[in-house]
């Protein structure tokens, strides 16, 4: 994922047949169903949290709705808003004690789980450098997970049953470069990409490519992926709470150009 997005920036700096960038709107429909995978240890709202989504939930995709993204691209900046969300859910005897919106399961309980996740991408794009066919530019703006875990544990040996109900709105500002490139006269536009943020202690990464074809001038169709990284050790930004996630995926779409 990585080096293909490292390709689409080397691709940027090769000469092509296209004209220089116009003023447009686009506006799409898209679907993409990343991994996650990650884990809370701490104090959340007050309530304790002990869980990895993975090793004790096995959460797994179970389907991908569908998202819009709105941008605008112009010569000089772009602008960019999109949403996401998948759904994602889990079923599994844990080995070890945990502990969820402060509701505790011990170890041998059978809990099924319900994740829902929502995705927002708010972006500003000044394009610093222009060439004929490409530019190189700064980007600001920031990704909100919205996170909604439902959880129901049976406990093996008295068969009570017990409800978890938790939620994790994680708004992430980011700071970055992006690369991108127009060709055919428009017809294929790319875009690769890095955001990061460190912040005390915390740190967060997403890298990506975004390439787009038009068989005709106000339709096309949109390929792209996306990696990203949050890492929050307890005593940065939040004294008693870690957190660690991965968001990893690709997502095709259709976009209308005008």
């Amino acid at each position: 994922m990585i080096r293909s997005a490292l390709a689409l920036c080397l691709v940027a700096t090769l000469p092509m047949a296209a004209q220089a960038p116009k003023r447009a709107w686009y506006f799409g429909v898209q679907s993409v169903a990343p991994t996650f995978e990650g884990r809370f240890s701490g104090i959340q709202d007050d309530k304790a949290i002990e869980v990895d989504l993975q090793k004790d939930l096995a959460i797994k995709k179970e389907t991908a709705k569908i998202g819009f993204a709105l941008e605008y691209q112009g010569p000089r900046f772009g602008l960019e808003f999109a949403m996401d969300e998948q759904d994602y859910k889990g079923a599994n005897f844990i080995n070890r004690k945990i502990s969820i919106s402060g509701q505790d399961y011990n170890a041998g309980a059978y809990v099924t789980t319900d994740l829902k996740m929502k995705n927002y991408t708010f972006n500003w794009t000044i394009r610093a450098l222009k060439f004929e066919h490409a530019w190189i530019g700064i980007d600001l703006g920031a990704r909100i997970w919205d996170m909604d875990l439902k959880a129901i544990g049976v406990e093996a040996l008295s068969g009570v049953s017990a409800t978890a109900i938790e939620q994790f709105p994680i708004p992430i500002p980011q700071l970055g470069l992006s690369v991108g490139f127009q060709a055919i006269n428009g017809a294929v536009i790319g875009k690769a990409y890095y955001h990061t943020l460190v912040y005390s202690g915390a740190k967060y990464h997403r890298v990506g490519a975004d390439l787009r074809y038009f068989p005709l001038k106000w339709l096309g169709v949109r390929a792209f992926m996306d990696q990203e990284a949050f890492d929050v050790p307890k005593g940065s930004i939040q004294d008693d709470l870690d957190i660690r996630l991965d968001r990893n995926g690709a997502g095709f779409g259709v976009m209308v150009r005008f």
